[in-house]
């Protein structure tokens, strides 16, 4: 059985290994994984296999196990290996023998072509009863089946929602009480409706309220807090600087120099915006939302910017395609948007919540 999981990557494992509880686990996250030869190598690296050859009047090594256990050392010293279809079998099926269940991460990671080489490979062993879990973000979450459509009968798609206000809400209702805090509920209710539905933000607005009160450590008796909005709007816009900030600016900057592009006038005629700035904000005066449409951004656009300023469907799609290579090429970790079919996917609740509260004039000096 094959499955998807979507989500923040901590939070998907931890639901694989509640789902898989009853088997041995063993996780592989493959990000920097580029060739055939990378994902085979970290499997076998990882893979619990003797150092050394071991026979017993009762027991024998076949010479595929032999080869494995030759093939680990090399690896783990650094050593390039190439590995066959062969290995790779006798890989799998010591897995299978052993009742493993095999988590790869970052499945969207991996090239369409080294994706489907993967599957094709794992298929066979996962008909004889190897149970692998794919993780993967929500809208690549099928990248399993596109790869190799015969797995469709033996594939599973599991979403892993985003946390709800009521989730969100326990993260406060259980840290606040323990530094003897009664933080009011209109504070807390704030919080969850900025959080974008991630637990990451909700922690940092309640860390940044603890600073505003320098409250360090436990308070003994506890005691009432009432923030204001005034309060809670400087939390906000602290955590969007710190950590937001960087990421915007990479993606706000683009590949070349800004010389060469054109101002794009704002329709309420306090300045101009680039292309790059101006499609960013336009999508973080939608919400922003995860997912877009072209056709939302380029409403968008149209508020934003004067008539004839309003760039064409390709200097966006060009725009976009840019970000993204360098979502994927200069920042560390997830790549934080995707541009794929018309469609603007945004993984990163930091940059969104960036793109949410920073105001025109700020990007501007960007």
């Amino acid at each position: 059985m094959l499955q998807s999981l979507g989500q923040q990557n901590r939070e998907k494992r931890f639901f694989a290994e509640k789902l898989f509880r009853s088997r041995v686990l063993f996780g592989l996250t493959v990000g920097k994984s580029k060739k055939s030869d990378d994902f085979w190598g970290s499997l076998l690296r990882e893979l619990d296999l003797p150092d050394e050859e071991t026979v017993s009047e009762k027991t024998s090594l076949t010479a595929s196990f032999k080869v494995l256990i030759g093939l680990k050392a090399q690896v783990t010293d650094g050593a390039s290996v190439k590995f066959n279809g062969a290995t790779k079998k006798e890989i799998l099926r010591t897995m299978r023998e052993r009742d493993m269940t095999l988590i790869v991460d970052d499945f969207h990671y991996l090239s369409s072509k080294l994706q489907t080489e993967v599957v094709r490979s794992l298929k066979s062993e996962v008909f004889d009863g190897l149970q692998v879990v794919f993780i993967a973000v929500p809208h690549r979450a099928l990248d399993a089946i596109s790869a190799e459509p015969e797995m469709e009968g033996r594939y599973s798609h599991i979403n892993i929602p985003e946390w709800n206000v009521s989730d969100l809400g326990e993260i406060s209702r259980v840290g606040f009480p323990k530094l003897g805090m009664s933080v009011d509920a209109e504070t807390i209710a704030d919080f969850c409706a900025e959080s974008l539905g991630s637990p990451l933000l909700m922690q940092r607005f309640c860390g940044r309220l603890c600073l505003n009160y320098s409250v360090e450590k436990t308070v003994k008796p506890d005691r009432d807090f009432v923030s204001t909005i005034e309060v809670r709007k400087g939390i906000y816009r602290k955590v969007a600087e710190q950590f937001g900030f960087p990421t915007f600016e990479k993606l706000a900057k683009g590949p070349q120099s800004r010389s060469k592009r054109n101002p794009r006038r704002l329709r309420d005629g306090s300045g101009s915006l680039d292309i790059y700035q101006a499609i960013l904000v336009a999508v973080g005066n939608t919400g922003p939302k995860p997912k877009l449409h072209y056709d939302k951004i380029r409403e968008a656009l149209q508020k934003l910017l004067r008539d004839y300023d309003v760039p064409q469907k390709h200097e966006v799609s060009n725009a976009l395609g840019q970000m993204e290579s360098i979502a994927r090429k200069k920042l560390k970790g997830e790549p934080v948007l995707e541009w794929s079919d018309d469609f603007l996917y945004l993984t990163n609740p930091f940059l969104m919540f960036y793109m949410r509260w920073s105001d025109t004039e700020e990007i501007s000096k960007v």
